[in-house]
């Protein structure tokens, strides 16, 4: 009997059931055949042909996030994806599912998309007007972890400049980035 879990799609591909910021990954900016489709997304089968959380969210009502089941505290799995975040730390999304859980879990799924939809919006703005064709993995990692107010008064300030190319906008760009997450005490680069 094939995966029912795989005959739905989420309302919010871009925030994982595990908690993984999709939105933030390159590969979901991805134009072509290796364009990742987010958490049970569009074709999400055909990319990653098994994966557990979807087959538990089904049973549970096709639920948008594992932050919203009754049973997460005594979940098994992530019981183990919190052994795995701890003990093989990697790209910022992986480290944060845990914590992403956590802010479902507290105050609801529509406050925590709606602060992904506009996270995703300004990463969006980064790619299209400040992007020299090396900087999409470095926004998509100051977009996930920096807040999202510092994140929109820095791209309000640099939509004033008047920058003479996308290069001189991407350097520009990058390094206030650099320079307000290294403000903030946050890793990312």
């Amino acid at each position: 009997m094939a995966n029912q879990g795989f005959n739905f799609q989420k309302e919010h591909p871009g925030i994982a059931l595990c908690g993984l910021d999709c939105y933030a990954c390159p590969r979901y900016h991805t134009i072509g055949s290796s364009r990742c489709p987010g958490c049970a997304g569009k074709d999400f089968s055909e990319k990653h042909p098994s994966c557990g959380f979807i087959s538990c969210a089904f049973k549970h009502g096709r639920l948008e996030s594992c932050g919203l089941c009754p049973e997460i505290d005594t979940c098994n799995r992530i019981t183990r994806l919190k052994t795995v975040i701890k003990d093989q730390p990697g790209y910022p999304s992986y480290q944060n599912r845990i914590a992403n859980l956590i802010k479902i879990k507290g105050t609801g799924f529509e406050a925590f998309a709606d602060t992904c939809i506009h996270k995703e919006a300004l990463l969006k703005t980064l790619i299209d007007k400040y992007n020299d064709g090396r900087k999409k993995a470095f926004y998509c990692r100051a977009v996930q972890l920096l807040p999202l107010p510092d994140l929109e008064n820095l791209l309000d300030e640099n939509a004033k400049k008047g920058y003479k190319s996308v290069d001189d906008a991407a350097l520009a760009v990058s390094n206030s980035l650099k320079e307000l997450a290294n403000k903030l005490g946050i890793e990312v680069c």
